[in-house]
């Protein structure tokens, strides 16, 4: 991927390749176990001289060398934000062209180191601005931003790093001091002095990967330059070793790359060097001061005016506000604000630097009056109906004000003059109104609005009929532009206040319904609206039949339905699978059984009632002769009940006393009154039909000799 990438650089012309390195610093932060936290501050010209526009790198590699100068590793930094170094000048008077831009980046990042001897760290880049006028062909030349690392036997070590970064230009035939301290957070003696900046890179190679090992090959210097005269200035470019204080006078234009260097020593021990490259712009200079003050913008706002400072490159001013026989009507602020002592006309003064030899001076004329405060009582919510409504403007104008009133697009109408006024609207909602009233050469305007509510309508649909009980529901059609609250009176003593109710009517007959409505916001109102007879209520037949015989057997199985029902034109009888019509029903039975015989009666409304009956067909047949005369001529002789159908059986004859003269569990034996008198004698059957329960059959038959 290194060859392909030289490849594709050796294919680019070098004019499209970096020429935007200004310069660049490299300082660390030790954080404890062999860890730093590595800063390299790159700045590029971000001005016009950057002839390719290139920006700053999306990430940098720091290389990591030890202390024979072989690379161990390289770590790599992403690109996190920028932002514009300020062009500054000492002098107010002075102004440089807008051309001149310098951007700073910072990146970071934490660095483990493999041990505890001492190492380097370095960063290549290529290439400077072809503006450089110090520099040896500057856009082929880069530069190289090192710093050493002690090692861990000194203790640990925080490198030192410079407070500010000087102003980017410098007027020609200036002089320019500026203070170049920097601060090491160990407490370690700081040196200061010149050096030269150090090459890095090429145009063939811009971003060597790695970086490359000490030691590092100095810029070359152009014609007539060199570490000792890095500037065309006189005098010449000086760092104070101990204050770090830089001074200079240049006296030719130009760009010019200028080496800082401060060295911190502990114990008399080198332990690092932060070399900063950076480069100095020097420009012509010129004076460009304008006062001004914005002429007033408004009028009869009272006795205070906020004052808009427009004048241009200035840094200090001097206000006064014209109050005859008042001398503390001045302010020295950007933009103040000062309250007058009556109405009236003031020529207002402002001085851009006072007391320097370009100050400038300018005047304006600012006339007070009382503010006219025009406003008018918002009606509160309106109804339609209540339209037109009145408009009354009141405020601090004379009877001779023009009073001037828009309604909006839905007024009528839409402009009034005079006061008060008879305002209406073609339509409801929010209405802007505006009144503008024109008093004492002044014009102020107050705006509102009035909101117009359509009145509040009732409706509702639902009810019916249908037959007892019978259960509706009601569905309100109220509209209105606010909350509705709802009462309603069903009629039937029931009230509800639901919007939707429902409803079950218990007793027949033909009920009113009334709802009212109610609002208590917006158009304010309460209206009702009743239907007649909204809801009709028919009464219910009352089913009744008589099933005769209720009880019979598979030997005669018909039976009679006989209708008792009231109120009904239709009957309906449903019974054994079988469906007849008619009040009056006869069915035959098929087989036994318990059979549920239903009736449906219908009204002439349609309504109907039902009711059922058991009908039980016996599939036994039990016959128990009154009398037997056990003479021995073989007919009656014995008292012997016959019985069909039965599934057990047990026959019990008793006497007078309640004693059992015989007793058989065998329905083919009888008694044959052996031993007993004439007369008669109770008797009990049990036996089991249709089911578990026995059956009980008690009587008497009489014994005849």
């Amino acid at each position: 991927m290194k060859g392909l990438l030289a490849a594709v650089l050796l294919a680019v012309p070098i004019s499209l390749l970096g020429t935007h390195i200004v310069g660049g610093d490299l300082t660390y932060e030790d954080l404890g176990s062999g860890q730093l936290l590595v800063t390299l501050t790159l700045y590029r010209d971000c001005g016009p001289t950057n002839t390719n526009g290139v920006g700053f790198d999306t990430e940098v590699e720091i290389g990591v060398f030890d202390d024979q100068g072989a690379h161990l590793f390289s770590e790599f930094f992403p690109f996190t934000t920028s932002d514009t170094v300020p062009v500054q000048l000492n002098n107010p008077c002075l102004s440089v062209t807008p051309t001149i831009c310098v951007e700073r980046a910072a990146y970071s990042g934490v660095i483990q180191l493999p041990g505890t001897g001492g190492f380097s760290l370095a960063y290549q880049r290529c290439c400077r601005t072809p503006a450089t006028v110090n520099v040896q062909a500057p856009n082929t030349q880069g530069l190289t931003c090192s710093i050493l690392v002690p090692p861990a036997s000194l203790g640990p070590n925080d490198s030192p790093v410079f407070n500010d970064y000087p102003p980017i230009a410098m007027c020609v035939g200036e002089p320019f001091v500026f203070d170049h301290s920097a601060s090491d957070a160990d407490g370690d003696s700081l040196v200061y002095g010149l050096c030269t900046p150090l090459n890095g890179g090429s145009s063939t190679d811009p971003t060597p990967s790695p970086p490359g090992g000490p030691p590092y090959t100095p810029i070359a210097w152009g014609a007539g330059f060199s570490q000792n005269a890095m500037m065309n200035a006189s005098p010449q470019l000086m760092l104070d070793p101990v204050s770090g204080l830089l001074t200079v006078t240049p006296n030719l234009i130009g760009s010019y790359a200028v080496g800082l260097c401060v060295s911190e020593y502990r114990n008399g021990t080198l332990l690092s060097t932060v070399t900063r490259d950076l480069r100095f712009d020097v420009v012509p200079c010129q004076v460009t001061l304008v006062s001004s003050i914005q002429q007033q913008q408004t009028f009869c706002a009272g006795l205070t005016v906020d004052f808009v400072n427009q004048s241009v490159n200035s840094g200090s001013y001097f206000w006064d506000f014209g109050e005859p026989l008042i001398s503390t009507d001045t302010s020295s602020l950007f933009a103040p604000s000062h309250t007058f002592q009556d109405t009236g006309s003031y020529t207002v003064m402002l001085i851009a630097e006072p007391g320097w030899p370009c100050a400038d001076t300018s005047y304006s004329t600012f006339t007070l009056y009382p503010p006219l405060d025009p406003v008018f009582a918002d009606p509160g919510p309106l109804c339609f109906s209540d339209l037109p409504v009145e408009l009354d403007a009141s405020g601090s104008f004379t009877s001779s004000a023009v009073i001037d009133w828009d309604l909006g697009p839905a007024g009528a109408p839409g402009q009034l003059t005079g006061d008060p006024v008879q305002a209406s609207f073609s339509s409801t909602g929010s209405h802007p109104i505006t009144l503008t009233v024109t008093d004492l050469g002044c014009t102020e305007v107050f705006e509102d609005s009035i909101t117009v509510f359509a009145d509040p309508t009732v409706d509702f649909s639902g009810g019916g009929s249908g037959c007892m009980p019978f259960g509706t529901s009601f569905q309100q059609l109220a509209t209105s532009d606010t909350p509705l609250f709802f009462s309603w009176d069903l009629g039937d003593g029931t009230v509800s206040s639901d919007p939707d109710p429902q409803h079950v009517y218990l007793q027949p007959g033909s009920y009113d319904v009334r709802l009212t409505v109610r609002t208590d916001s917006g158009c304010v109102d309460t209206v009702s609206w009743t239907v007649p007879a909204a809801v009709t209520v028919h009464p219910v037949p009352e089913a009744a039949f008589e099933v005769f015989p209720p009880t019979t057997n598979v030997f005669d199985p018909t039976v009679a339905l006989l209708d008792g029902s009231l109120g009904g034109v239709a009957w309906t009888y449903l019974l054994d699978g079988t469906t007849y019509e008619g009040p009056q029903v006869m069915h035959t039975f098929s087989d036994g059984g318990e059979f549920t015989v239903l009736q449906v009666v219908t009204s002439a409304f349609g309504c109907m009632d039902t009711t059922a009956r058991i009908v039980q067909v016996l599939e036994e047949l039990l016959y128990v002769p009154n009398a037997f005369t056990p003479d021995g001529d073989g007919i009656n002789d014995v008292f012997l009940p016959s019985v069909l159908g039965a599934q057990g059986w047990d026959l019990e004859v008793f006497d007078r006393w309640g004693q059992v003269l015989f007793r058989s569990d065998d329905p083919s034996k009888g008694w044959d009154g052996e031993g007993a008198i004439p007369g008669v004698y109770a008797f009990r059957i049990r036996y089991s039909a249709l089911g578990a329960a026995p059956r009980d059959v008690l009587g008497s038959i009489t014994l005849v000799r």
